[in-house]
């Protein structure tokens, strides 16, 4: 004998919720077996049964490293973070060390059983450079939070421990020979490995003349 509502939200274990039943004036109704309708009510108390939440505390920044353009941001959280896909840079932003030179945050991506953020950059960062990293927490959308719900901690220019690797080759091409059959002029370079093969554009800054 009786109607389970499905609400659009749990209610909280600290909420005070009332129901009311007004009879639908077409349709369907609560009635009985012999075909009477159930009486209309208002504002009548809800005894609430939901269970407090045993995890209260918001996960909170640990650390972060960057590799290239990967920067993995750890959260300290007593059990997991929700699983739940952010959007765009989910309020995440990385700067260099004086904190005018913005570098986008392409993506975020939650592992919930690590307890880490992965964002991907717009670029890669080099070993030499040091960087900072905040969040503000989304006003609306998917935010980061643990799996009991309680939202991540927001937070301003965090240092960022920088395990890109220092380049092996730092010696810059130079200029070795050049020839030229008729319109194709080939310049060859000194270079321990191999040139980027990136297209150039115009001119490319290189300019021929005659002896004269």
């Amino acid at each position: 004998k009786t109607v389970t509502l499905t609400l659009s939200r749990a209610v909280a274990s600290t909420e005070t919720v009332t129901v009311s039943y007004t009879k639908p004036a077409s349709g369907a109704v609560v009635q009985d077996a012999a075909g009477n309708d159930a009486v209309s009510f208002s504002n009548q108390a809800v005894t609430n049964n939901t269970p407090a939440p045993t995890d209260t505390t918001p996960p909170v920044f640990s650390s972060a490293a960057v590799n290239g353009d990967q920067l993995v941001i750890s959260y300290t959280e007593a059990g997991t973070l929700d699983g739940a896909a952010l959007a765009g840079n989910a309020g995440y932003a990385v700067n260099n060390a004086a904190g005018t030179a913005a570098i986008t945050v392409r993506s975020a991506v939650v592992n919930a059983t690590a307890k880490t953020v992965t964002l991907t950059l717009s670029r890669a960062v080099a070993s030499t450079e040091t960087v900072t990293v905040s969040y503000t927490k989304p006003a609306s959308g998917a935010v980061v939070q643990d799996a009991a719900g309680n939202d991540a901690v927001s937070f301003s220019n965090q240092a960022v421990t920088n395990n890109t690797p220092a380049p092996t080759d730092t010696t810059p091409p130079v200029f070795s020979s050049a020839a030229v059959n008729g319109d194709q002029l080939v310049i060859s370079y000194t270079e321990a490995g191999t040139l980027d093969g990136a297209a150039l554009a115009g001119n490319a800054g290189y300019a021929v003349n005659n002896a004269a």
